[in-house]
């Protein structure tokens, strides 16, 4: 499994440092440091906190194209409000499609 290169380009992406990345995974920045230059590899719990903290798929993170999840497909405004929804706990999504029905009940 390689994933060097799409660690260090999402990490970038989000403005964060080798240190602050292993802090969020409970590592070390020589791990991170080893992954994105090919040094060594993440093992699969890892690949899936890496996936976690830069909000992709595993296939994104993998590189793998044209396997892209129906969220990432949306654009502008719609992929917004997806990943903000995703956020909501469940009663918070409760009530957000209680508002929502509002609208359509005209």
């Amino acid at each position: 499994m390689s994933v060097t290169l799409k660690i260090r380009e999402l990490r970038e992406e989000a403005q964060l440092t080798q240190s602050e990345l292993a802090r969020k995974l409970s590592t070390s920045q020589r791990n991170v440091s080893n992954w994105e230059t090919g040094a060594s590899e993440p093992d699969l719990a890892t690949v899936c906190a890496i996936a976690d903290v830069f909000d992709v798929s595993l296939d994104e993170l993998f590189g793998r194209e044209g396997v892209i999840p129906q969220a990432e497909q949306m654009a502008g405004l719609d992929r917004l409000l997806v990943k903000k929804v995703r956020a909501l706990t469940d009663g918070q999504k409760a009530a957000l499609l209680s508002f929502l029905n509002s609208f359509f009940a005209q």
